[in-house]
């Protein structure tokens, strides 16, 4: 469900730490794209990449909660992969045994573009208002620091870069929503 007043559209490009799950017994394959979920633990990962049906390891990004040991995992894609977990989540990490990342670009993200006037600024006897230029996302996109949106959208058609986020809570533990401070990159 989309928030209302996001009227505009944009893509993000998201940088993301990539987590090694291995899993046994599995019964039906896992397909990239989909989200795993912990039957026990109902912790979640976004599947970058898959080993085989009966075991195997799978690439991960986006791990909210803990896999728990032999506990039955499953993705929600058209067939659901199945199996069980053979350990706990590591990162993964290249040959030098630093942790890598994965790019993740989701595309017609809903958004809204706005300006806010941050100062007043005084320039000889002339008062002027120096603004920000943001984006306010849905709580259901998380953003970070570091992150670009490109828009199409008129009068904000380029490239920004994300130089802060503020989440807004309503009731309870739930993001809201993201404001975030851009910088146009191209």
């Amino acid at each position: 469900m989309t928030m209302k007043g996001m009227i505009h559209t944009s893509t993000l490009k998201s940088t993301k730490q990539k987590f090694t799950l291995a899993y046994d017994n599995g019964t039906a394959v896992f397909t990239a794209g989909k989200t795993l979920t912990g039957a026990t633990s109902h912790a979640t990962a976004i599947i970058i990449s898959t080993g085989s049906i009966a075991s195997g390891s799978l690439s991960l990004h986006t791990i909210t909660g803990t896999f728990q040991n032999n506990e039955a995992i499953s993705d929600n894609g058209t067939i659901p992969g199945a199996a069980l977990v053979d350990g706990v989540v590591a990162e993964a990490l290249d040959e030098y045994g630093q942790p890598t990342t994965t790019t993740v670009n989701t595309a017609a993200m809903p958004c809204r573009f706005f300006s806010s006037a941050d100062r007043v600024m005084v320039a000889g006897q002339a008062l002027y208002g120096e603004t920000t230029l943001k984006v306010m996302f849905d709580g259901a996109y998380p953003v970070i620091e570091g992150d670009t949106i490109t828009s199409t959208e008129t009068g904000y058609a380029s490239t920004f870069g994300i130089n802060s986020v503020t989440p807004a809570y309503a009731r309870g533990p739930a993001v809201h929503h993201y404001t975030c401070t851009l910088a146009r990159t191209s």
